[in-house]
């Protein structure tokens, strides 16, 4: 599908920006920020459901300054191993035109238009166009999106977003296995063993530098809907340990951590704290495993029903 749903994340990502702005009184720029912020995180939910690398905050689309000063609402992308600004310009929902500001027609891969319902609650990729030569573009002009992921031609996908709520239902993405069968040791598996069809654990072998590491996922659902996580980085095999300085991050769907742990010099594995996302909420999170310079992903998302084209 296409629709997005804007989360409560979202918008407060959208407020910060809009209250960094150096003219406050300035309504009609700062609501311009608000809107490209959701039309922005709108387009990277997207392309992240279908494996394409974005990075949110290297965009100018983030940054202040390139706020006050222009019009902007780029998302950084990769294309065939290098780093491209794709604009996401929002479309009001009374309206079949899409607005690109001419100091946006330079320095472009291409343009996304996003159309964003009243409530601010839904946004909806109507499709792209690779050049634009008018700052008014009719939504009937625009090229299809699976054109847009053709056109992006990633050379080295990300595994798509994990919907954990299927866990639940037996639905397991490739890849991720029994605690057994990840660590080899039937008997220390049954440890990890619950009779509660509302707890399900589930790991997957990770490989960073020259060290194998099992990163384990622990889901417990309540009758609210509510879905606990825990989140643990273990060495493979158990009884090596993990390189010291090794970090375990947890972030949400803007990018910005909110957990985070270190081995020391002589732990065996990384634990973080329980967290909760509500289901209907359809919120996202994401992993990474840091070790120097380099870092392992994985992406998530807790949702009733997986959305996808």
């Amino acid at each position: 599908m296409n629709k997005v749903t804007l989360s409560w994340q979202i918008h407060q990502k959208a407020k910060q920006f809009r209250q960094q702005q150096s003219s406050p009184f300035n309504f009609a720029n700062c609501q311009q920020v608000y809107l490209n912020t959701l039309a922005v995180y709108a387009v990277n939910d997207y392309l992240k459901r279908h494996g394409i690398e974005t990075d949110l905050m290297a965009s100018d689309s983030s940054d202040p300054i390139m706020q006050s000063l222009a019009n902007v609402a780029d998302l950084q992308v990769q294309r065939q191993g290098q780093w491209v600004k794709l604009e996401c310009r929002p479309v009001f929902s009374d309206t079949d035109l899409v607005y690109i500001p001419a100091e946006v027609w330079e320095d472009r891969l291409g343009y996304v238009a996003v159309r964003i319902n009243e409530s601010l609650t839904e946004a909806t990729l109507l499709g792209f166009t690779p050049t634009v030569t008018t700052e008014e573009l009719s939504v009937k002009q625009l090229q299809s999106l699976d054109d847009l992921l053709e056109y992006l031609q990633p050379t080295s996908q990300l595994s798509p977003l994990v919907n954990l709520t299927q866990w639940f239902d037996n639905i397991v993405a490739e890849g991720w296995q029994t605690l057994e069968d990840l660590m080899g040791q039937p008997e220390v598996s049954l440890a990890f063993r619950s009779g509660n069809p509302a707890t399900v654990k589930r790991g997957k072998k990770v490989q960073l530098q020259d060290h194998s590491l099992g990163l384990i996922l622990d889901l417990n659902r309540d009758k609210q809907q509510h879905v606990i996580i825990g989140v643990t980085i273990c060495s493979l095999p158990s009884n090596t340990r993990l390189p010291e300085g090794l970090r375990l991050t947890v972030l949400d769907e803007t990018g910005e951590p909110f957990l985070e742990t270190q081995a020391g010099s002589a732990d065996h594995s990384l634990k973080t704290k329980p967290f909760q996302f509500i289901e209907q909420l359809e919120e996202q999170f994401t992993v990474k495993i840091i070790l120097g310079e380099e870092s392992v992903t994985e992406e998530f998302v807790i949702q009733t029903e997986f959305r996808d084209s």
